[in-house]
C-alpha cells in the first residue's frame, strides 16, 4: 500500500464510523457466525516540536502538528460456533505501527473448547493478559478514557502470545472467580528511535520465549473486581544499532590496538546485549463500576535480569462520575524507572564514538514520568462515543519519558533527553463498535 493510500485510512475510518455503528454485532441465520469490529478515529497534538507522543513502540506520532496516529485504529472479529463446546475466533486489528504505517495484523486467532460448565481451555493466538483491561485494550468504546494509562500499558510492547490458556471460574457466595494459567512465545517490533547521526533506524525487534503466567480476578455484585497477575519468560532485544555498534568495533575487537581495549570493547558489548533474559511482570488491579461512580487502580512492576530494559514499575489512579451520558473523568498515573539493569565501565570512553553510542542504547530504557490527565466521555447514540482529553506530562532530566525522541544525537534530542520537560497533549476521539 502506498503511503498516499495509508495516509488516507484515518479518514476511510472516520467515513466508516457513520456506516458500521449504526449496525449491531452480526449473527448468521443458522447462529454459527458471529461478526463484530470496533474502531477509533483519534487526533493528537503536543506542545512540543522535540519528540513524538504516541503509544510506545509505534514509528512517529504527535507532535506540534495533529496526528491520527497514536489512536486511530480498526478491528473486526469474527467467531465460528464448530459444535456445542468448542469455537473459532479470529481478530485482524489495522493500527499505526513500529514501521511508520497502518498495518492489519492477526491479533487473535484461537481455538476454544468449553469443557465444562466452569472450564475453558483455548490454543493458538491470544491477548496477552498482563493487565485488567488487556482483552480491550485497543477497543476504545469498552475503555473509559482515549487510551489506557500509558504509565502503566506502556511497559510491556507485546499485545498477544502464540500458545494458550486455561481458566477454571468458580462462584464463591456473591463473588464469580476466575484463575487462569497461560503461555507461549510472542515477538513485536518496537521504534525506540527513527535515526541516528541522521541514518535510518529499523524497529527493534524484542522477543519473549518459554511464557508463563497465573492470573487471578473476583468479581463481586455491586461492581467491585479485583485482579492479581503475574507472568515471567525470556527477553531478547534484537537491534541493527548493537550490530552496527559492533561492526564500528571491528578492529578493536580483533585486538589491533592491544588487549586492555579489545576486554574494554567486549565487555562494552555485553553490557548493552539482551539475549535470553529472565523477564518478569507483575500486576494487582481494582475497579468500580456502581451506578453513576467509576473508580479503576492498577500497580505493576517489570523487573529484568539484565541487559537495556529497564526494571520499572507503574501505577495509575482513575475516578469518573457519569452526568448522564456525559463521563467526566481524571487519571493521576507515574511510571518510574527502578534500575538500568547495565553501566558502562568508565574507562571505556576512550573508545570514543562507540561508546556514545551503547550510552545511547542504555538511554532508551530511561522512560521515568509522571501524568495528570483531564477528560470527558460523550455516549451520544448506541455503540458511539466522543471522547476529548488533556494530559500533562512531566518528565525528569536524563530520560525520554514514554516519547519517541527521533534522534537523540542531534542537539534537538540531547536537549529533550537531558533536561526537565512539561509536555501538553490535547486529544479527540471518536470510539465505535459495530
Amino acid at each position: 500500500m502506498s503511503p498516499k493510500n495509508l495516509r488516507c485510512l484515518p479518514l476511510a475510518a472516520a467515513a466508516m464510523v457513520v456506516c458500521m455503528s449504526a449496525q449491531a454485532e452480526y449473527t448468521f441465520a443458522d447462529g454459527k457466525l458471529r461478526l463484530s469490529g470496533f474502531g477509533t478515529v483519534g487526533v493528537s497534538r503536543t506542545n512540543n516540536d522535540q519528540a513524538f507522543f504516541n503509544y510506545p513502540g509505534q514509528g512517529g506520532g504527535a507532535d506540534r502538528s495533529a496526528s491520527f496516529d497514536p489512536d486511530t485504529k480498526l478491528g473486526l472479529q469474527g467467531t465460528y460456533k464448530l459444535t456445542d463446546t468448542i469455537s473459532a475466533t479470529a481478530q485482524l486489528l489495522t493500527k499505526y505501527r513500529a514501521t511508520g504505517e497502518y498495518t492489519p495484523q492477526v491479533e487473535w486467532a484461537f481455538a476454544k473448547w468449553q469443557a465444562t460448565p466452569s472450564t475453558t481451555l483455548r490454543v493458538g493466538r491470544i491477548g496477552a493478559p498482563f493487565f485488567m483491561v488487556s482483552d480491550f485494550r485497543d477497543v476504545g468504546y469498552a475503555n473509559t478514557p482515549v487510551r489506557p494509562p500509558l504509565d502503566v500499558y506502556g511497559q510491556v510492547p507485546v499485545s498477544f502470545t502464540d500458545g494458550g490458556d486455561a481458566s477454571y471460574q468458580a462462584t464463591i457466595g456473591s463473588a464469580t472467580l476466575t484463575s487462569t494459567l497461560w503461555g507461549g512465545q510472542t515477538k513485536a517490533k518496537y521504534a525506540s528511535a527513527l535515526r541516528s547521526s541522521g541514518a535510518d533506524l529499523d524497529p527493534v525487534l524484542v522477543k519473549i520465549r518459554n511464557q508463563v503466567g497465573l492470573n487471578f480476578q473476583a468479581e463481586f455484585d455491586g461492581g467491585y473486581t479485583l485482579r492479581f497477575g503475574h507472568s515471567q519468560g525470556k527477553l531478547s532485544v534484537e537491534t541493527a544499532s548493537l550490530g552496527t555498534l559492533r561492526s564500528g568495533l571491528s578492529g578493536v575487537l580483533a585486538g589491533g590496538l592491544g588487549a586492555g581495549p579489545q576486554a574494554l570493547a567486549n565487555q562494552m558489548l555485553n553490557d548493552v546485549t539482551t539475549t535470553g533474559q529472565k523477564a518478569t511482570f507483575t500486576g494487582l488491579g481494582a475497579s468500580l463500576d456502581r451506578d453513576n461512580i467509576v473508580l479503576a487502580t492498577e500497580y505493576t512492576w517489570r523487573s529484568i535480569d539484565k541487559g537495556v530494559v529497564a526494571d520499572t514499575t507503574g501505577w495509575y489512579v482513575l475516578g469518573g462520575y457519569r452526568l448522564g451520558t456525559v463521563l467526566p473523568y481524571a487519571v493521576v498515573s507515574r511510571l518510574t524507572v527502578d534500575d538500568v539493569n547495565t553501566s558502562l565501565n568508565p574507562q571505556a570512553a576512550a573508545l570514543g564514538a562507540a561508546y556514545r553510542g551503547a550510552q545511547g542504547l542504555i538511554n532508551v530504557g530511561k522512560v521515568s514520568q509522571n501524568t495528570l490527565s483531564l477528560g470527558a466521555r460523550w455516549d451520544f447514540r448506541r455503540g458511539m462515543a466522543l471522547k476529548a482529553q488533556f494530559d500533562r506530562i512531566s518528565k525528569p532530566s536524563s530520560s525520554n519519558g514514554l516519547f519517541l525522541n527521533p534522534d537523540a544525537s542531534t542537539a534537538s534530542g540531547q536537549d529533550f533527553f537531558n533536561n526537565k520537560k512539561k509536555v501538553n497533549v490535547l486529544s479527540l476521539a471518536v470510539d465505535f463498535v459495530f
